[in-house]
Protein backbone atom coordinates (compact mmCIF):
# COMPACT_ATOMS: atom_id res chain seq x y z
CA UNK A 1 0.00 0.00 0.00
CA UNK A 2 1.64 3.27 -0.75
CA UNK A 3 0.84 6.50 1.08
CA UNK A 4 -1.28 7.93 -1.52
CA UNK A 5 -4.23 5.27 -0.96
CA UNK A 6 -6.87 6.51 0.55
CA UNK A 7 -8.85 4.17 2.96
CA UNK A 8 -12.56 6.02 2.81
CA UNK A 9 -14.36 2.94 4.87
CA UNK A 10 -14.52 5.29 8.04
CA UNK A 11 -15.89 8.23 6.46
CA UNK A 12 -19.63 8.35 7.15
CA UNK A 13 -21.19 10.22 4.28
CA UNK A 14 -24.52 9.69 4.97
CA UNK A 15 -24.17 11.90 8.16
CA UNK A 16 -22.32 14.28 6.14
CA UNK A 17 -25.14 14.67 3.69
CA UNK A 18 -27.26 15.39 6.62
CA UNK A 19 -25.11 17.97 8.09
CA UNK A 20 -25.10 19.33 4.95
CA UNK A 21 -28.95 19.43 4.76
CA UNK A 22 -29.35 20.78 7.80
CA UNK A 23 -26.72 23.85 7.50
CA UNK A 24 -28.43 24.59 4.03
CA UNK A 25 -31.50 24.47 5.86
CA UNK A 26 -30.43 27.12 8.33
CA UNK A 27 -28.83 29.22 5.86
CA UNK A 28 -32.56 29.16 3.83
CA UNK A 29 -34.19 30.20 6.91
CA UNK A 30 -32.08 32.78 8.01
CA UNK A 31 -32.68 34.61 4.71
CA UNK A 32 -36.36 34.38 5.49
CA UNK A 33 -36.36 35.58 8.77
CA UNK A 34 -36.55 39.28 8.75
CA UNK A 35 -33.96 41.27 9.52
CA UNK A 36 -33.91 43.79 12.53
CA UNK A 37 -32.06 44.70 15.04
CA UNK A 38 -32.94 44.71 18.94
CA UNK A 39 -35.72 46.48 19.79
CA UNK A 40 -34.62 48.64 22.67
CA UNK A 41 -32.39 50.26 20.58
CA UNK A 42 -33.93 51.80 18.28
CA UNK A 43 -31.94 50.40 14.88
CA UNK A 44 -33.54 48.50 11.90
CA UNK A 45 -31.39 46.45 9.80
CA UNK A 46 -28.14 48.86 11.15
CA UNK A 47 -29.43 51.61 10.57
CA UNK A 48 -30.25 53.51 13.74
CA UNK A 49 -33.09 56.11 14.06
CA UNK A 50 -32.18 59.58 14.97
Amino acid sequence: MSDFDLDLDHLDFAAAENSVAEQQAAVEQAAIAPQFGDDDDECSGGACKI
